[in-house]
This record gives C-alpha cells, sequence and structure tokens, in this order.
C-alpha cells in the first residue's frame, strides 16, 4: 500500500500502528495456533501408534513437501493450500464453514442404500427362498402403504461413508449431535490427513467411538480401486450391512475424491451379493460329506510337486467366444501343455478334437450331474480325469476315470474338513483361492495352487464382444438341438476394457469374475500370464493374438506321466468324519436358542433395534474363528440376506413410530426363519440338492 505523502501526520502514525497491532495479532495467532497444534500432533500421534499402528508408522515416514504450511486465519483456525492449488482449502473461519456445512449435509442427507422395491414370486421350496419371499412381499406392501420417508440424519444411523477429511474441523461437529456403528473416511491426499493431526483431537474422536462400541475405519493416501478393496475387505469381515446404508458425507470437491465416489457407487453391487445361503450350507456339507464317503482324494499343497511341473505351460480354458481364435493353438501344440478345461469348455473342446488334461466343476446342484449325463459324448467320460470341489453333487465323480477334490471355501463345509484335518492330522487342508463365482476361476485357482509359473487364458472372456454372443461356436449354450435348455447369462450392463482396447460388455458376475482372477495374478506377481483373444483385458495378463502364439521350444510332453505326478503328488486320501457329532447339532441348536432369545429383547426406537441386530451379527460372526466355524457359514448368508433389507427399512420413514411397528413387523420373519432351521438343521445337512 502506497503512503499519501500529502496526508496528516497523524493518519500516518495510526496506520501505520494498525499496522503493527494486526501484525502483533497474526503472531499472536500463530504462537497460540503453534502451541495448541503440537500438543494436539503429540496426542494424536499416541493414539494412532495405539488404535492404529499400521498408520502410525505411515504417519512416521510420511514425508511433508518443503512448502507445506498451515495458515492461522482471524478466527484462529488453521488453512490449508493443496498442492498446486492458488486457492486456500476454507475461508476466514474453517470451523464456521464446517458447522455450516454438517448443518446443510445433515438437515439434507444423501443416503447410499439400497431399495428393496417389488413382490417376489411364488419362491421355490427351500427355506431360505420361502423367508425372503415373504420378507420381500412385506417390504413392498409397507412402501405402498407409506411414501413419508426419512428427510433429516436421525441421532443414530448405521453407517457415515466419509469421502474427503481435509484439515477435518467437520468431523466432531457430525459426531457431537450424530453417532454410527460404522463410520468410513476416505482421503487420498496423505498430506491433508497428516495436517489434520495438528488440527482436531483425533484422540478423543477415536475414544469416543470405541466407547460407543462403534468403529473407525481410515483409507489414507489411496487410490479408488485400494479404496474399494479395502471397504470390501471389511465387509467380508464384518458384513456387508456395515456399507449397506450409508449416509454419504462430501467435505471438498477434487477430481480424487469425485473419482473416490464415482467407483464406490459403479461397485456397490459387489457389496450386496455371492453372500451364500442357508440352504446353499447345508446342501454343501451333504455332498462333501457323501465325498469324504467316496473316498475322493483332498487336494495339498507340495512345494517338491510344484517344482517337478512348474516349468510346463498351463492353458486354463472357458468357452467365451474367443476360444475359437485358440482352436487351432490348442490343438496344434495340446501335447506341449497342460489344458484345464472348465465347465462347457470341455464339450467345445471335444469337439475340436481336443482332450483336456483335467476336466473343471464348481457348481453345487445337480443339475451340473444332469447337463453332463445330457451331452455326454459316446465314449462317456470314464477316460478323462476331473478337477472339482468338496460341494459337487455326489454322483459327478463316478462318472470320470479319476476324480481329485479341493475345499471351495469360503464353504461350511469346507471349514468343517479344515478343522477335522487339522485336529486329526495337525496340518491345515488348503482352500483354493479365488475359486468362484465362475468355473474359470476354479480352473485359474487349482492352476495358480499347481505351481505352473507360464499361464494363458484362452476363452476366458468375462464379458461379449458382439451382443447376444457368449460363448464359443461349438459351445452347447449355441447348439441348435439343445438352443433353449442351456442358457447363457443376458443383460450385460457394463461396458469394460477390452483386450486390444475395444470396448466389451459384462454382467455384475463376469466383472467379479475378472476381479477374481486379477487378485489371483497379483498374489503370484513374478509369474506370467498371456491373456488369448477378444475377451476383457485382465489386468496383470499380457495381450496375446493366438497367432502369436509361440510355444515350439516347449518339449514334447509325457502327458500320461504329468498327470500321473500331478494326481500323487497333490491329492492324498483323508479319514474325516461325517456323523452328526462331527457337524454338533446339539450346538447348532443352541446358537439358533441364544439368536432367538436376542431377537425377542424388547426395543421401541431405532437405536435399540439396531443394537438387536448388531449383537445377532456380532454373535454369528463369532464364531467365524471358533470351534465350529461352519455354523458362521450356515447362518452368513441368509442373515446378511435378510438383515440388509431390515436395516434399510429401519431407517427409512419419517414417523419414528410407525416405522418401528413396519420394523417389527418385518423382523418377525427373520425370527421365524431362525425357529424353522432350528429344527430342519438336523436333517437337511445330510440331504443332497435333488433340483436346483
Amino acid at each position: 500500500m502506497t503512503q499519501d505523502k500529502n496526508a496528516p501526520i497523524e493518519d500516518l502514525l495510526r496506520e501505520a500502528e494498525e499496522k503493527l497491532e494486526t501484525a502483533r495479532d497474526v503472531t499472536q495467532r500463530e504462537a497460540i495456533f503453534a502451541e495448541e497444534a503440537n500438543l494436539r500432533f503429540a496426542k494424536n500421534l499416541s493414539a494412532f501408534e495405539k488404535y492404529y499402528p499400521d498408520l502410525y508408522q505411515a504417519i512416521i515416514d510420511f514425508e511433508p513437501r518443503p512448502d507445506f504450511c498451515l495458515h492461522v486465519t482471524r478466527s484462529g483456525h488453521a488453512n490449508f493450500y493443496m498442492k498446486d492449488q492458488v486457492m486456500p482449502l476454507y475461508g476466514d473461519d474453517p470451523l464456521a464453514q464446517a458447522k455450516a456445512q454438517v448443518k446443510r449435509y445433515t438437515e439434507q442427507p444423501y443416503f447410499g442404500k439400497t431399495a428393496y422395491r417389488g413382490r417376489l414370486a411364488e419362491a421355490d421350496e427351500r427355506i431360505h427362498m420361502q423367508y425372503m419371499c415373504k420378507l420381500y412381499n412385506k417390504l413392498h406392501d409397507i412402501s405402498e402403504k407409506d411414501k413419508a420417508v426419512l428427510k433429516a440424519l436421525p441421532e443414530s444411523y448405521p453407517t457415515c461413508l466419509m469421502f474427503g477429511l481435509g484439515l477435518g474441523y467437520h468431523l466432531p461437529v457430525l459426531l457431537e449431535d450424530h453417532q454410527f456403528d460404522y463410520l468410513f473416511i476416505c482421503e487420498p491426499e496423505i498430506e491433508l490427513f497428516y495436517a489434520s493431526l495438528f488440527c482436531i483431537d483425533w484422540d478423543k474422536i477415536i475414544r469416543d467411538i470405541d466407547k460407543r462400541d462403534g468403529c473407525l475405519f481410515l483409507y489414507i493416501g489411496v487410490e479408488v480401486d485400494d479404496f474399494f478393496k479395502g471397504l470390501k475387505g471389511t465387509a467380508q469381515d464384518i458384513g456387508a450391512f456395515s456399507l449397506i446404508n450409508s449416509y454419504c458425507y462430501q467435505h471438498y470437491p477434487s477430481e480424487r475424491i469425485n473419482t473416490a465416489i464415482k467407483g464406490f457407487f459403479e461397485r456397490y453391487y459387489e457389496l450386496q451379493e455371492g453372500f451364500g445361503f442357508y440352504n446353499d450350507a447345508t446342501t454343501g456339507l451333504a455332498h462333501a460329506m457323501d465325498n469324504i464317503e467316496s473316498n475322493i482324494p483332498f487336494f495339498f499343497q507340495s512345494d517338491s510337486s510344484t517344482q517337478e511341473i512348474q516349468d510346463i505351460p498351463v492353458f486354463v480354458v472357458g468357452n467365451g467366444p474367443s476360444l475359437d481364435e485358440a482352436l487351432p493353438i490348442l490343438k496344434k501344440y495340446q501335447d506341449r501343455v497342460i489344458i484345464l478345461a472348465a465347465g462347457t469348455a470341455l464339450q467345445s473342446l471335444l469337439k475340436a478334437g481336443i482332450t483336456p488334461d483335467f476336466h473343471v466343476l464348481v457348481e453345487r446342484p445337480k443339475n451340473t450331474y444332469d447337463v453332463l449325463v445330457d451331452v455326454m459324448p459316446e465314449e462317456g467320460y470314464s477316460n478323462l480325469n476331473l478337477l472339482m470341489v468338496d460341494v459337487m453333487y455326489p454322483e459327478v465323480p463316478d462318472l470320470y476315470g479319476w476324480t481329485g477334490m479341493g475345499l471351495k471355501g469360503p464353504e461350511a463345509s469346507s471349514v468343517m474338513i479344515q478343522s477335522q484335518t487339522q485336529k486329526k492330522y495337525g496340518i491345515l487342508m488348503n482352500s483354493l483361492p479365488n475359486a468362484g463365482p465362475l468355473v474359470s476361476n476354479t480352473a485359474f485357482s487349482f492352476a495358480s495352487m499347481f505351481g505352473f509359473n507360464t499361464t494363458y487364458f484362452a476363452g476366458v472372456d468375462n464379458g461379449y464382444v458382439a451382443q447376444g454372443v457368449s460363448h464359443s461356436k461349438l459351445s452347447i449354450y449355441r447348439d441348435d438341438k439343445l438352443k433353449g435348455k442351456y442358457k447363457a447369462h443376458e443383460n450385460p450392463r457394463h461396458e469394460i476394457e477390452g483386450n486390444f482396447g475395444e470396448k466389451i460388455k459384462a454382467t455384475n458376475l463376469l466383472l467379479t469374475s475378472k476381479d477374481m482372477l486379477e487378485g489371483l495374478i497379483a498374489h503370484y506377481p513374478t509369474r506370467q500370464y498371456y491373456n488369448i483373444g477378444s475377451g476383457a483385458k485382465i489386468n496383470g495378463a499380457a495381450p496375446l493374438r493366438a497367432e502369436d502364439v509361440w510355444l515350439e521350444d516347449c518339449p514334447v510332453l509325457d502327458k500320461a506321466s504329468v498327470q500321473s505326478k500331478i494326481k500323487s503328488g497333490f491329492f492324498k486320501q483323508v479319514e474325516l468324519s461325517t456323523d452328526d457329532q462331527a457337524v454338533d447339532i446339539a450346538e447348532f441348536e443352541s446358537l439358533c436358542h441364544y439368536l432367538i432369545e436376542i431377537g425377542e429383547r424388547e426395543f421401541s426406537t431405532r437405536a435399540e433395534a439396531a443394537a438387536i441386530l448388531k449383537a445377532q451379527q456380532r454373535l454369528i460372526y463369532a464364531y467365524r474363528k471358533s470351534a465350529h466355524p461352519h455354523f458362521f457359514h450356515v447362518f452368513k448368508g441368509t442373515m446378511l440376506y435378510m438383515h440388509c433389507p431390515l436395516i434399510t427399512l429401519l431407517y427409512q420413514y419419517e414417523d419414528e413410530e410407525k416405522n418401528m411397528e413396519y420394523f417389527q413387523q418385518a423382523f418377525s420373519i427373520w425370527h421365524e426363519f431362525l425357529v424353522t432351521i432350528k429344527s430342519d438343521f438336523k436333517t437337511a445337512w445330510r440331504e443332497r440338492c435333488e433340483g436346483f
């Protein structure tokens, strides 16, 4: 500011004094803030060392940029310039700004929740389906009756999903009047989280949440894929109900924050499916017990056996359209590689004159057996080897010359078998990692566990290049005689990147399958993977045109010898108990009784009802690491499929008294389910699937 030389000396002195006073105020504010901020930082650091040691280490290792600086505002709070930004994150009073934002976001909240609409047609006879039908129809009747949905954020709510932390001033303001069972915070910029340690009392926030029996999950400095992977892992660890009904809060806009939000909602469906359910679990137990009694050898990992075969290329063959591109290569090199045929890819390969080394199957229903018999080649399957999972329909292995069995996991039968083998033999039998949702995942899981260093994917498309074309031309799905009898998955709604940059259409199931393949590839990063043909891109697998596959340097194999090495090296017979004591019927009935008892507790508010649901959830999840881990898997799926809509209903309507009346009506259906399975399980766990 230029001084006016003609101004009276008194004015110039007054102006200079004001500037000096302002400078003193700034200096004083900065000194006060610095003293308080350093104390906060030290206190917060101790809290993270105690409660979040990994994050504590990340804080210790973090090196702020040279121009990292907290600017003290007139209100005495911090402000911050993010990297390469010309405007600060806040205005002159960050706390007042935060309070205004919280007020606006709680009075006009955005809820991310699943809508459970529409009546279900009459269900099949399975208990799970019967009660899901009852629940959905009850929810439909309620929604038709009452349209006055919840508008403002209640004092207590299941989950808060916060995108962006900034300096965190809004967080204690929000938590002062609202509490959550699960609070997830995503802050992609680690320097902002680091700065927040000087600004807010994390120690108090963490202790208060802990006292209220809540859970705080922090995703700091992560990209969108890692963020969602973390959320998904948390949902698997503590239940999808932790994310199925979320109060969504975006603190500040940025490209990385917007990408995280977009990624979350694009993949939200993954949190709501693949739970399994009660009848799945009982059928799996029944099939596994019958397969044990048939003395089918189980898969065990073996480093010595791996060394004998690891340098042989393996082809994991699915039945996607791109299989047609790979058939000439498979035919040319079939005597130099090991071929695992996934599901109906077997029939396509046989028609092309290619005999796989192993056929792989995963689906447990009797329908798997019926299809095999329906499309059986003239010579049958007796000259073929089968790799299957423990829950397979027990008549399937009788069709094959040799069968080896792996644990599907996570399944009730798998953990029960693992528990028994550990007690009896002192070893933990390996589950097949990422063995679902599709049979190509199972085939790749076997290949990975066998230790092959080089894997080629052929026909593992996980999507459709052409509309309506989902399988190889040789597939049973495109056989004129069988058309209409066997139908492929339809209605692909996702557009994803193709193997060679083109656009591919995919269903939820195919996307999940792709994720499972990529997860397993990432687990063995030193191995080589190639994806042949025009299917979906598989991250970690190099795209490869069929005509570019060159295996002339690979020696011709003695196939019978290699197959024999796999059979004898990785599969062993074990003697396990299959009687009522093995499953422990009395413990199951005791668990049912306790769950029913919890459900009979009185409640009159949303918070009290939510506490009952949480108590049931935590009881079931506690069984995962108990002496009876199979019961966790018996209950988990149906509990999630029923509790998720119950939680949504609990926070659906404006009038809490009416809402509680609706909730009681729906909750009673879950209660009836528990009463029913308490008596059903004693026989159901040994009854084979004879239908779906």
